[in-house]
């Protein structure tokens, strides 16, 4: 866990040190001191937004699964995960998780695949708000086309059911075969038609937060973009770093996102205020919030109703 933070920690210096030398912030002081600070409150509004609004996906998918627990406490659990959001996946995937079977009394594997249905249709929902903004770029569309296809192959029937029986041939998940297909038939419930539908245009919709937060970040440095542009810019930048399998998508992430403004015609110097901006209103303020929350509310987010941690599988 402590290797985990430190890494995080290592590859947000090198990503905001990175983008400050490439887009040169010292001669982009004048530009930030000409900030409209009064849009400050709604960037952070739309940033964290995205989180808020996927909360709604976050319920669909448990009360499809037919895991009922309170929703102050649901609500909880979704907030204190937002605090693993720039560490490895496996470790946020673990702590979700976990923090989920202790709330729902349930086995760790019978759980994850509200956890994992959310990290995937994230991607999905990346990959068609990146497409769509397939029209805004001049070249490089070829690869980001093969991208953006990447996450949409897990639909396609087979492909699943065979990573299946790949992890269930391992030694230590043999045994639990017959539970690594029951997560993956309750995975395909969430996949219906009727559920993929609810919680495909809850995801565009707070990726397009988050675009919004984007938007204003540059009207506030004084550049107007379209919002649809916006939230293809941010959304194909997560994408990429996403598919880095880099803590928060750190580095790759900031990187894309600076250059892909760029492309969209912002000054190199701006380009970077943006970026820092952009990443602070919305992963940064995320991972803030949920530690906050987490650290005041450990007791009752890792304890069972009877006050003792449950430890079934």
């Amino acid at each position: 866990m402590k290797k985990s933070i430190l890494l995080t920690l290592i590859l947000a210096v090198i990503a905001f040190t990175s983008v400050g030398m490439w887009g040169d912030l010292a001669m982009a002081g004048p530009e930030l001191r000409r900030f409209t600070w009064y849009l400050i409150p709604a960037i952070a509004l739309f940033g964290f937004g995205n989180d808020m609004i996927k909360f709604l996906r976050w319920q669909v998918y448990l009360k499809k699964l037919g895991i009922d627990i309170p929703i102050a406490r649901s609500l909880g659990v979704f907030i204190s995960g937002l605090s693993m959001s720039a560490t490895p996946g496996k470790v946020g995937f673990l702590l979700k998780s976990q923090m989920l079977k202790v709330a729902s009394k349930r086995g760790f594997i019978s759980v994850s695949p509200v956890v994992i249905s959310e990290l995937y249709m994230d991607l999905i929902g990346l990959s068609i708000v990146s497409l769509v903004g397939i029209g805004f770029m001049s070249r490089g569309v070829w690869i980001t086309l093969v991208i953006c296809m990447v996450p949409l192959l897990g639909l396609v029937p087979g492909i699943a059911e065979f990573m299946v029986s790949i992890i269930a041939r391992l030694p230590y998940m043999s045994s639990r075969a017959l539970e690594l297909e029951s997560a993956l038939k309750d995975m395909f419930r969430l996949f219906g038609p009727g559920v993929l539908m609810v919680s495909l245009v809850v995801t565009l919709v707070a990726w397009t937060s988050e675009g919004m937060a984007l938007k204003l970040i540059l009207k506030g440095l004084g550049f107007e973009i379209g919002l649809v542009k916006a939230t293809s810019i941010f959304g194909f930048s997560t994408l990429i770093g996403a598919l880095s399998f880099l803590p928060g998508g750190l580095v790759v992430t900031d990187a894309s996102l600076m250059g892909l403004i760029i492309h969209a015609g912002i000054p190199r110097g701006t380009s970077a205020i943006a970026c820092i901006m952009a990443r602070l209103s919305t992963l940064w303020l995320s991972v803030f919030i949920g530690s906050l929350y987490l650290v005041f509310n450990k007791g009752y987010i890792l304890q069972d109703r009877g006050g003792g941690v449950d430890e079934k599988e």
